[in-house]
């Protein structure tokens, strides 16, 4: 029978830090036949008594964590050269293209998950309409706000507004959203084609001149809409 190593408060003990080093403490309360050191782990975590042995469990750690790393560096080494390879090229290049619905202007944080699909076959516009291009746009009293307001100086009048950004879809179209909060579905590349669809909704021979609203002006009517919602 092996008997049991006398204890006392202060005396000298080791313990490893996490990253392997060793550290020294002492013993610093006994309660029952356990006792807790100085640094406030207790004698279920490992430690030694004598420098040497805590030398020699911190060198083993340090051997162990050798050999993992070794095994690591001989396993990234594999996927490093599988890389160069030409069954690697074309499983790359082979493989179908995971496409989300970028175009879908749905809030991520009100969606659970975008839906995805693996498509092999691809569609790019040939033209499109970049970030920072003005188009203009018909308003009438039956376009909608993406928050309910809008500023309205007029019942039908032409709005300038801008490209903000531009996707596509995988069969080739491109979607668009704009600078306005009005949602747009059709726009045209000039003032005077956005005149003329707006005048072609009036009775043949009442035709008026179209009433025109600048980006700015639409900026700063919202925000005196804005502004005037403020409650004081």
């Amino acid at each position: 029978m092996v008997a049991k190593r006398a204890v006392h408060l202060g005396q000298e003990a080791f313990v490893l830090s996490p990253v392997g080093e060793v550290v020294r403490t002492m013993v610093a309360k006994l309660e029952g036949e356990g006792y807790q050191f100085l640094n406030g782990s207790d004698a279920h975590r490992p430690h030694w008594f004598d420098f040497e042995n805590a030398v020699a469990a911190a060198s083993a750690r340090i051997d162990a964590q050798r050999k993992a790393l070794q095994e690591e560096l001989r396993a990234l080494a594999r996927k490093r050269r599988t890389l160069e390879e030409r069954d690697h090229w074309d499983g790359v290049m082979n493989a179908p293209f995971r496409v989300v619905d970028l175009w879908d202007e749905a809030p991520l944080a009100f969606t659970r998950r975008r839906h995805t699909r693996e498509l092999k076959k691809i569609h790019v516009p040939e033209t499109y309409l970049e970030p920072g291009h003005v188009v203009y746009v018909v308003i009438t009293p039956m376009t909608r706000s993406s928050w309910g307001g809008g500023y309205r100086p007029h019942k039908h009048f032409v709005l300038e507004t801008e490209v903000r950004s531009v996707c596509f879809s995988p069969d080739g179209q491109a979607h668009y959203t704009f600078s306005t909060d009005f949602i747009v579905e059709e726009f045209f590349p000039s003032r005077e084609e956005a005149t003329a669809r707006l005048q072609s909704f009036s009775e043949p021979g009442t035709k008026e001149p179209a009433p025109f609203v600048s980006r700015q002006q639409e900026k700063e009517g919202n925000e005196k809409l804005l502004d005037d919602d403020t409650p004081f």
